[in-house]
């Protein structure tokens, strides 16, 4: 079965942050020392420094008490939307094992993101926010998320309520994801707030030349660069009633716009894809679901889903627009199902939800 499947030798690295093989998976320096456990959990020594340790360390189920395949089981439950007595009736697992599992996976998804999604070759970045709230409906917290246009991967998510450090630290943790800035992005509401943002953070700041070595140096001013443009599309409601939507040039020109425009297969500027993305992450975390009695109690537990369904869309649940035509059998057509991770080129096949749960992460969220 696909839950006693335990990650090769080689695919490990040591865990000892002052060892020179730290986090270098491949390097035959790990030996199984001895087997222990109900999961049969592998105990290795490293032969660079000395170390010793489980294999479970610095994965989702390090201190673990119960099984592997009911700890994947409560995973795969939490991230299908369900609620956590939901999830403790259906696995038979305590509800306070269940909060605490669901803490764990998602702190162990947001490190797995934090390793895995660097360097990545994005050109159009959408950016939206979901409404929400925590503990009442008088303290609101917000899902504020930026989408890869072409690939549908999650670059980055930011939770808290809706003011300017939420944008903040989303446009910081797209910002060090990127290998090169993005060309034109798309945002639904965040005004002058944003462009602000997205001037200091997707480029550096400019220093104006002194004109005099006596005073004060000049301001710093931000530069916009020409690769870079920024399109706002505002919604103008009347109550529940959608009365128009707005398209507004924030930074850039109309024909950098026009040019990412065609590459995606866009009409008109517009938000569509983070769109569709709220529709499913409404349905794959159960805090989220609107007119619903399911919501987080602590701040720490909404984050902790949102990271983990967010992980999970991005490299376990395939895209129908991302499959790739295959060769055509018997006269029918057969397509390659693939993932977001995927189709930014971070992995090469579909992943599961025990394989992200048990790689080991060696670096720490930045958050």
């Amino acid at each position: 079965m696909e839950e006693k499947k335990r990650p090769l030798l080689s695919e490990l690295a040591c865990v000892n942050s002052n060892c020179e093989s730290y986090g270098q998976a491949g390097l035959e320096n790990l030996t199984v020392r001895k087997v222990y456990g109900q999961d049969r959990i592998r105990y290795l020594r490293c032969h660079s420094c000395g170390a010793e340790f489980s294999e479970r360390k610095n994965t989702a189920f390090w201190n673990t008490k119960i099984p592997e395949s009911r700890a994947i089981e409560v995973g795969r439950q939490i991230a299908e939307g369900t609620s956590i007595k939901g999830t403790s009736r259906l696995t038979y697992t305590h509800p306070d094992t269940v909060k605490r599992l669901t803490l764990k996976f998602g702190q162990h998804a947001q490190d797995f993101h934090e390793q895995e999604a660097q360097q990545l070759d994005i050109d159009i970045l959408e950016m939206d926010e979901r409404h929400g709230y925590v503990a009442s409906k008088k303290q609101q917290c917000w899902d504020a998320v930026s989408i890869d246009a072409a690939s549908k991967f999650i670059v980055h998510v930011a939770i808290g309520p809706r003011n300017t450090d939420l944008i903040e630290r989303l446009m910081q943790g797209s910002h060090r994801r990127l290998a090169h800035p993005p060309r034109p992005g798309a945002d639904d509401r965040w005004r002058s707030e944003l462009s602000h943002s997205l001037s200091g953070h997707l480029r550096g700041v400019l220093p104006p030349p002194r004109q005099s070595t006596m005073g004060r140096p000049p301001n710093s001013k931000y530069r916009i660069p020409r690769t870079l443009a920024h399109v706002q599309v505002i919604k103008h409601r009347q109550g529940q009633k959608l009365e128009a939507v707005e398209v507004s040039k924030a930074h850039g020109s109309w024909q950098r716009i026009n040019q990412a425009l065609d590459e995606i297969g866009y009409n008109i500027p517009n938000t569509s894809t983070v769109e569709r993305f709220n529709g499913t992450a409404r349905r794959m975390n159960a805090h989220q679901v609107r007119r619903s009695l399911a919501f987080a109690h602590r701040s720490n537990t909404r984050q902790a889903v949102a990271w983990w369904s967010a992980t999970v869309y991005n490299w376990v649940r395939v895209h129908r627009s991302l499959r790739t035509p295959l060769e055509v059998t018997e006269g029918k057509k057969r397509f390659q199902q693939r993932t977001p991770a995927m189709a930014v080129g971070l992995t090469e096949h579909i992943w599961t939800e025990a394989q992200i749960l048990r790689a080991p992460v060696y670096i720490a969220s930045q958050e």
